[in-house]
């Protein structure tokens, strides 16, 4: 899927078992509730928007389903 121009994105606040921060667009089927979110902003990029994910959870990384554009190799096996 590729990026919609000027989404909301936000990031899991609690981190996966290899301790990432999950970044997911606002449309994604994966996203967790909002307790367990939060907003990052507008982006017309995952690129954009996992930056500033990153100044909140070092650790972060892209969906697989949302912002594969922005996921490494690495983290993948460990969101299925």
């Amino acid at each position: 899927m590729n990026d919609i121009e000027n989404s909301n994105y936000y990031v899991e606040k609690i981190p996966k078992e290899n301790g990432d921060h999950i970044l997911h667009r606002e449309d994604c089927k994966k996203i967790p509730t909002p307790a367990y979110r939060e907003y990052l902003g507008n982006f017309d990029c995952c690129e954009d928007a996992l930056e500033k994910a990153k100044q909140i959870f070092l650790q972060s990384n892209g969906c697989i389903y949302c912002s594969k554009e922005c996921i490494s190799s690495k983290t993948e096996k460990h969101m299925r």
